[in-house]
C-alpha cells in the first residue's frame, strides 16, 4: 500500500511580510501561484507514482470565503485524480471549516469529504486490502472539544488510518481553539497512521514515525522556512513509513552575511555577492542578517530599521533576482555585543537589557496580537527578541551620538 500525505495547502493565501509595491510583476505571479503549483505537483506525483488514494488533512483553502480560482483549481485536480481511479479523501480544518453538506460541494465521485461528526470510510484496495480511514472537518472556525474522543477504536480492516486538522497540547503555541488532543489519546485509538493537520512544520510525533504532522506545502513567510511539501506514506512489514517530497516551488531562508566595516554606499555591493556565491537551486525568499563582531555605523543601522536600506536593496534585486534566484525580503542585524559609548554607563545598559528584555515582557506587551498564529511564531522566535534589542541599541547610540555632538 502506498499513499499521500498533505494537509494547508492554503490555496489563495496572500503571503505575509512582503512589500508588494517592490516586487516584479512577473515574480509577483510566481509568488501567488506558489501554492497552486505545489498541489499541482503533488497530483501529478500521485499519479506518476500510481498511489492507492490520496489525504487531505485540512486547510486546503486559507480562508472560508476562497476564491472561485482557488475552488475550481481543487476540483480540477481532483478530478484528474478521478480520470486515474485515485480515492481522494479531505477534512476541512480552521481556515476552511465548513457546514457539512457534503453533497453540495460538488466534487467528483472519486473524492470523499468528511462531515463536521467523526466518520469512518473504508476503502477497498485493488490487491483486496481494506483500509478504514476515520476523521472529521471543522464546522467552525474554533473548536476547543477534544474531537479526539469521538474516534471509534482501531477495526478489523487491514489498516487503520486516523486523519485529524488539531494541535497536540503540548506544542508550544496557542492552540486551545483548534481540537485539542495528546499523544496517549492518539496511541490509545491503535492506528497504523495518524495523517495531521494544523501545525506547519513538519514532525513525528513518535519514535516509530506513524503520527505525523506533514507540515504546509508552500512556507508563506519566514518562520515557514525550509523545503515543504508532503508524506509519501508506504507498508513495508506491515508498518506504514513515511518519507518527504518537497513539491513547493520558492523556500524562506535566513543568510547570515559577515559586516567588516563597509560604508552603507558599499555595503549592497557586499550582500549581493554573497547571495551570488550562495548558487540558489530554486527560487528562495531571503531575510538577510547581518552579523557583526564590530558596531555597526549609526547611519546604517536607522538605514536598515527605517526601511530605507531594504527599498534600496529591492530595487537593485528587481534586476538580479532571475540570475541569483532569489528575492531579500527583509534585513536584520546581530551584533555580537553592542556597546553603548559615553556617558551612558555599559554596566547598566547590560543590566537593563537583562531585565527588560525578555520573551515574558514581549508576549505582555504584543497582549491580544499573540493570539493570531503567525504573530505568535513570530514572537517565538530568538531572532525576534534580538531584533528589537538592536534597534532599541541603536536609538540609544544615535541619541547619544547627537549629545556629544551638541556638547
Amino acid at each position: 500500500m502506498k499513499f499521500i500525505h498533505a494537509a494547508d495547502l492554503h490555496l489563495d493565501s496572500p503571503f505575509l511580510g512582503l512589500q508588494n509595491h517592490t516586487i516584479p510583476r512577473d515574480l509577483w505571479d510566481k509568488i501567488r501561484n506558489s501554492t497552486f503549483t505545489s498541489f499541482e505537483r503533488i497530483v501529478n506525483d500521485a499519479i506518476e507514482q500510481n498511489v492507492d488514494f490520496v489525504l487531505l488533512v485540512g486547510d486546503l483553502f486559507d480562508r472560508n470565503d476562497h476564491s472561485v480560482h482557488a475552488e475550481t483549481f481543487l476540483v480540477q485536480q481532483l478530478n484528474r485524480l478521478n480520470d486515474h481511479q485515485i480515492p481522494v479523501l479531505i477534512s476541512f480544518g480552521n481556515h476552511d471549516y465548513f457546514s457539512g453538506r457534503v453533497n453540495q460541494l460538488g466534487y467528483p465521485e472519486n473524492t470523499y469529504a468528511f462531515s463536521n461528526k467523526v466518520a469512518t470510510t473504508t476503502l477497498l484496495l485493488k490487491d483486496g486490502q481494506r483500509v478504514a480511514i476515520s476523521g472529521f472537518s471543522f464546522g467552525s472556525q474554533w473548536i476547543k472539544d477534544p474531537i479526539i474522543q469521538d474516534y471509534p477504536q482501531a477495526s478489523n480492516a487491514d489498516w487503520n488510518i486516523g486523519m485529524l486538522h488539531g494541535s497536540l497540547a503540548t506544542l508550544n503555541s496557542p492552540e486551545a481553539n483548534y481540537a485539542p488532543f495528546n499523544l496517549n489519546q492518539l496511541q490509545e485509538k491503535g492506528y497504523d497512521y495518524w495523517a495531521l493537520g494544523h501545525i506547519h512544520k513538519r514532525q513525528s510525533l513518535n519514535p516509530q514515525k506513524t503520527i505525523n504532522y506533514s507540515g504546509n506545502t508552500q512556507g508563506r513567510h519566514i518562520n515557514e522556512s525550509g523545503e515543504k511539501g508532503y508524506l509519501m506514506v508506504e507498508a513495508a512489514q506491515h508498518v506504514l513509513k513515511p518519507k518527504f517530497v518537497a513539491t513547493a516551488p520558492i523556500i524562506w531562508q535566513t543568510i547570515q552575511i559577515e559586516f567588516n566595516g563597509e560604508s552603507v554606499g558599499e555595503l549592497p555591493e557586499t550582500i549581493f555577492s554573497h547571495l551570488a556565491s550562495l548558487n540558489f537551486y530554486k527560487l528562495s525568499f531571503l531575510k538577510v542578517v547581518l552579523d557583526s563582531h564590530i558596531t555597526i555605523p549609526s547611519d546604517i543601522l536607522k538605514a536598515i530599521f527605517d526601511g530605507t536600506f531594504l527599498t534600496a536593496l529591492q530595487n537593485l534585486n528587481t534586476q538580479n533576482w532571475q540570475q541569483l534566484n532569489c528575492w531579500i525580503t527583509s534585513i536584520k542585524v546581530h551584533q555580537s555585543k553592542p556597546v553603548i559609548i559615553s556617558r551612558l554607563d555599559q554596566a547598566y545598559f547590560d543590566q537593563a537589557k537583562s531585565e527588560t528584555f525578555t520573551k515574558e515582557t514581549l508576549f505582555d506587551l504584543a497582549g491580544s496580537l499573540k493570539a493570531l498564529s503567525f504573530i505568535n511564531d513570530d514572537l517565538n522566535a530568538q531572532d525576534t527578541l534580538n531584533d528589537i534589542f538592536n534597534r532599541s541599541t541603536a536609538i540609544l547610540q544615535e541619541n547619544i551620538d547627537h549629545e556629544e555632538g551638541d556638547s
